[in-house]
């Protein structure tokens, strides 16, 4: 399926009043109920323990995310996150010297992150509200941040639209989406979950499931009563990449190629992208045993995440900027709209 008429790729094409589409309120009781990562810990919620499990096995799996976002470049500066989840990245930016805000669909998240800092005895400010209409003024912050947000929400455009908004003249954003043009999604969630959800209809196959995809049994049968229920609707490539991606009751994904994630930053003036991610499981027995080098290519060319770093038009005034790079994530306190007026 081609680009919609906004120009970005989904798996299945929702008319806005049709009642399969999921509601902002679906989306957001789903991850009220879930912070993101929490599941990863069993440590009670808001206990250091808690925070500290969930940062040990975030930096694990993804150990490109701190040069990917150069926290240390961050001092100073008025950072938006969308999307705080439990607050890893908040932390980061806070501690590195950044004023810090983040704004969040849900009170879970936002009460989870503000524990967190004041656990650490940080500064911050935290606020529930929808990435499609910030809660903000007009050019109010020199750096947006999204990680794994913005493709939940029903109008990823009018949520880029938003962050455009908020940024100050020279102001920066780094953004990460799902890739569509990924093995996790050709190869993951089109074949193999295809193949894996007809194994999950016997009590043998969950076990044999749960082994080879490193799942949880709670999940698998979650699955399995999805399956059971309604197969055919399980089979459905948009079901297939909301149950497959988050949790099997996450009620909305999305997939961006390159030329749509650049289509929704039309309005920056300087759009850079680069993919990062991988998951070893993604091919299941022989993806373990894969030479880091081979894995690191694999990434680049079809990893899960397409992060996209972009620049608001700079001031007049300001120095010509330089090509942005993902890892500087393009931060230069010259082209800062209040680091300039100082």
């Amino acid at each position: 399926m081609g680009p919609n008429a906004a120009g970005f790729e989904v798996t299945k094409q929702f008319p806005a009043h049709s009642p399969q589409l999921p509601t902002k309120r679906q989306v957001q009781n789903f991850w009220e109920r879930a912070p993101c990562d929490s599941w990863f810990t069993d440590e009670p919620p808001g206990t250091p323990a808690f925070y500290r499990n969930l940062d040990e096995h975030r930096y694990r799996i993804h150990p490109h995310l701190v040069s990917a976002v150069g926290f240390e470049r961050t001092a100073g500066l008025r950072v938006l996150e969308v999307g705080c989840g439990c607050g890893s990245e908040a932390e980061r930016f806070a501690r590195a010297g950044a004023h810090y805000t983040g704004v969040d669909l849900t009170n879970a998240a936002v009460s989870i992150t503000r524990q967190r800092f004041r656990l650490a005895g940080l500064e911050g400010h935290f606020i529930q509200g929808d990435a499609e209409n910030l809660p903000f003024a007009d050019n109010t912050f020199d750096l947006v941040y999204s990680h794994g947000v913005l493709h939940h929400t029903p109008d990823t455009s009018r949520a880029i639209r938003e962050v455009h908004r908020v940024l100050s003249p020279g102001g920066r954003a780094a953004v990460m989406v799902y890739y569509r043009d990924s093995l996790n999604y050709y190869v993951n969630l089109r074949l193999i979950r295809r193949f894996r959800a007809r194994v999950l209809k016997t009590e043998r196959g969950i076990k044999i499931a749960g082994w080879i995809f490193k799942e949880s049994e709670k999940n698998l049968r979650r699955h399995a009563v999805f399956i059971q229920h309604n197969p055919r609707l399980y089979m459905d490539l948009q079901q297939l990449l909301n149950r497959n991606t988050d949790g099997p009751d996450n009620p909305l994904s999305q997939v961006f190629s390159k030329e749509s994630a650049k289509w929704m930053f039309r309005q920056f003036a300087n759009v850079n992208t680069k993919i990062m991610f991988w998951n070893p499981y993604w091919l299941p027995v022989v993806g373990k045993v894969l030479p880091p080098s081979i894995e690191d290519w694999l990434m680049s060319k079809w990893g899960w995440h397409l992060w996209i770093y972009a620049q608001k038009g700079l001031l007049d005034f300001a120095l010509p900027s330089e090509a942005l790079h993902p890892e500087q994530l393009g931060i230069n306190l010259q082209v800062s709209s209040e680091a300039a007026l100082r």
